[in-house]
């Protein structure tokens, strides 16, 4: 277990919908140093989401920079994130951000599920400013973590695109945990589970205080002291209950996800876990493999449909041309004829100015 240090950050991350906000609320309420202004409360999230404002709009923007986003599914986005962090810009913004923010206070915590795609950057950052960073991860199943974002966010009421929703957000889920995981890996870590934090809260606080080397400045002593994390934290924030059969979700993805979770639930429990970090690097080359495949098929299917597009919009001008073409003086001169005749008498015009033609 790591011991205490000067000064530590804590970063609050996993997939958004774990029980990020009710953890960081906890700390907070604990003493941990949260920099404000902090994210407003609406009607996903009555509670608070307990993020600071300035890191989510920096965060958010520098993922849209590199055409990706929180729950992106692609193994290939870490690449795209790297190149927008190349120039140095961000560290720049972060660095002048950061010594403000933390002030004083010798145990920050900032939350924002954003952040695990920037590991080397608060790193280096904190760093800097004297700051170990240590990881903090909520876990939750990813069926109720996909039926809370579908709860919450999607805005899809068509069968077909509700299920691609659903099905995008378990790969987000899968790849989002693999990275998070695997950045963290060597660095101070803790894992806990959301059933458990909403059900007996102190357990939780007590294991984070070992795992990480802390000490809470607010903690409640004795710990069974009244405090008010007991009217923050309640069973009643498990509102979304929702399993596998309640997704239709492709059985090789549920299979990796469910694997994914197992995994983690190991390292909650066991802390550093050979076996446990070997599947996550099986995992990681397995679901890879299924997401290159899976676009390879998309890749074949958007390919049929810009051909069919592109033949449906030859036909069209080519009709519109004829249309636009003024008629022939053969077909003038014919006009008055019954169709019969008519169609003979062209179709023989026709050979004839074709042979004129040749000559």
């Amino acid at each position: 277990m790591p011991g205490p240090t000067d000064r530590d950050l804590v970063l609050v991350t996993g997939p958004g919908r774990s029980g990020t906000s009710a953890l960081t609320g906890m700390l907070s309420m604990l003493g941990v140093h949260v920099p404000g202004p902090l994210v407003g409360a609406n009607s996903t999230n009555e509670r608070g989401f307990y993020e600071t404002r300035w890191v989510v709009d920096f965060q958010r923007k520098l993922l849209e920079r590199a055409y990706t986003y929180e729950f992106d599914g692609d193994p290939r986005a870490e690449l795209r994130v790297a190149k927008v962090l190349a120039d140095g810009e961000a560290a720049g913004k972060l660095d002048a951000w950061f010594a403000p923010a933390a002030g004083q206070h010798s145990l920050v915590a900032v939350k924002d599920p954003r952040s695990i795609w920037f590991h080397d950057l608060w790193t280096t950052t904190a760093g800097k400013h004297g700051y170990q960073v240590k990881y903090l991860t909520t876990l939750r199943h990813p069926a109720e973590v996909v039926g809370s974002r579908t709860t919450y966010y999607s805005t899809e009421t068509r069968e077909l695109q509700a299920r691609e929703y659903a099905v995008a957000k378990v790969a987000g889920w899968v790849h989002v945990s693999l990275l998070n995981e695997r950045e963290t890996r060597e660095q101070p870590r803790s894992f806990v589970l959301y059933d458990d934090l909403i059900s007996a809260w102190r357990p939780v606080a007590a294991k984070i205080e070992t795992e990480l080397g802390l000490a809470f400045p607010a903690r409640p002593d004795p710990w069974d002291a009244r405090h008010p994390v007991d009217d923050f934290i309640s069973p009643q924030l498990h509102r979304v209950t929702t399993t596998w059969d309640d997704l239709d979700c492709p059985e090789s993805l549920q299979v990796i996800a469910d694997e994914v979770w197992e995994a983690c639930l190991r390292i909650a429990v066991h802390g550093r876990d050979a076996d446990a970090e070997a599947a996550f690097d099986e995992l990681s080359e397995r679901y890879s493999r299924l997401y290159r495949d899976s676009a390879a098929i998309v890749a074949d299917m958007a390919s049929s449909r810009v051909d069919r597009a592109r033949a449906k919009t030859a036909r069209k001008v080519r009709a519109e041309l004829a249309a636009q073409r003024p008629p022939s003086t053969l077909t003038r001169l014919t006009e008055p004829l019954p169709a019969p005749v008519r169609r003979r008498v062209r179709r023989v015009g026709r050979r004839v100015i074709d042979r004129l033609v040749r000559r």
